[in-house]
């Protein structure tokens, strides 16, 4: 998996663009990247943009990795997490990630298929 991260010339959240087949090791990256982002750990917005990755290999396993790896570090404080897919099936795997990631960290993440929703929800006041 390739990615690209952009901070927003408003501040308001940061966006990771993310191309090809996604695997635990790449997101590991691609977090901890997104972890170097000044106010990310204070609770900065994300917008993680899968329209352009595959998914379907994206097993439970992974899923499992991932949580790990983000478990040792501590949770983001009040922080939102757009997920943007363009196809059902990806929906459906991003809502399993959802529902065994909520209770585990500090953000509230929703999942979308249009960008303009999607940053119109992180940029919405609380």
């Amino acid at each position: 998996m390739r990615f690209e991260i952009r901070n927003r010339p408003d501040g308001k959240f940061v966006e990771c663009s993310c191309r090809g087949t996604v695997t635990s090791d790449a997101m590991q990256v691609a977090v901890a990247d997104m972890r170097q982002i000044e106010g990310y750990a204070g609770g900065l917005g994300a917008l993680w943009d899968f329209r352009q990755a595959d998914l379907s290999s994206f097993s439970v396993d992974d899923m499992k990795s991932l949580l790990d790896f983000m478990d040792q570090t501590p949770k983001r404080r009040s922080a939102r997490v757009a997920l943007i897919v363009a196809r059902k099936p990806d929906v459906m795997l991003l809502e399993l990630w959802r529902a065994i990631s909520s209770d585990r960290y500090g953000q509230s993440t929703k999942i979308f298929e249009d960008y303009e929703a999607a940053c119109l929800w992180l940029l919405s006041p609380d």
